[in-house]
């Protein structure tokens, strides 16, 4: 009677090995997010999924708190698919926690770790702005060509060319990830002006530059005087030359 009781716990044993083999070899899934719109009280925000180590075809489910499931997808290929949902000020932290599950059907799946998003977390100060002056010769007038961008900051931002005064000559608010580019004609007054740039949470500034950088040519007014100047050099000449006293 002791050899099936000892086979049966061998049988139980071995089963418990296996199981816990088969969830190490479990694929591992990632999960990400990202801020895709800015709205005056929300985001647009695309959460990322993905199990490389799955053979396709994969189904991503998303799952919020509390064991709801929010939406899911089949993809037939390796590559991550992503789900777009809408955040809102209201939204409290709890509702702000999501998981992915990846299933295939060799295996029911796993879960991802929780991602939590909190509004702090995308709403981060603009760094400082770098900015680039470029001093444009066009064939009517010159032109100052200045491009101003942030390493990092949460849209919207706006940029603004700044005098040391305070004034704010020109303002931009492009899309998210894009520079700010201004041009303007240029005049023989200097100024200093620097780029500015701005969202919800800070204000940061470029270092200032001199607009235009030293005086600039002053194109037919000088050639005029040098012209007249060789002329009257010239004609000296001649009249020296005429009025020498002939041996």
């Amino acid at each position: 009677m002791r050899l099936p009781l000892l086979l049966c716990w061998a049988t139980l044993a071995t089963s418990g090995f296996s199981k816990e083999q088969a969830e190490e070899l479990l694929p591992e899934v990632f999960i990400a997010y990202e801020v895709l719109e800015v709205f005056p009280k929300g985001r647009l925000v695309i959460i990322t999924c993905h199990a490389p180590q799955a053979s396709p075809p994969v189904t991503y489910s998303l799952w919020g708190t509390q064991g709801i499931q929010v939406t899911k997808k089949t993809v037939k290929t390796r590559q991550p698919t992503s789900f777009a949902i809408n955040v809102t000020l209201k939204s409290r932290p709890d509702l702000l926690t999501y998981s992915c599950q990846a299933a295939t059907t060799s295996w029911a799946g796993s879960v991802s770790a929780p991602l939590q998003m909190y509004w702090e977390l995308w709403a981060k100060p603009v760094s400082q702005p770098q900015a680039n002056f470029t001093l444009m010769d066009q064939e009517s007038d010159l032109r100052m060509e200045v491009s101003c961008w942030v390493p990092s900051g949460s849209p919207p931002i706006t940029y603004s060319l700044v005098g040391k005064d305070g004034r704010v000559h020109l303002q931009q608010t492009p899309r998210h990830g894009q520079r700010a580019n201004f041009s303007f004609p240029l005049t023989q007054t200097s100024h200093w002006l620097q780029c500015q740039a701005r969202n919800d949470i800070s204000i940061e500034s470029s270092a200032f530059e001199l607009v235009p950088p030293g005086e600039l040519p002053r194109g037919p007014a000088v050639l005029l005087v040098s012209s007249l100047t060789c002329i009257a050099a010239i004609t000296s000449g001649m009249l020296g030359w005429a009025l020498r006293p002939r041996l």
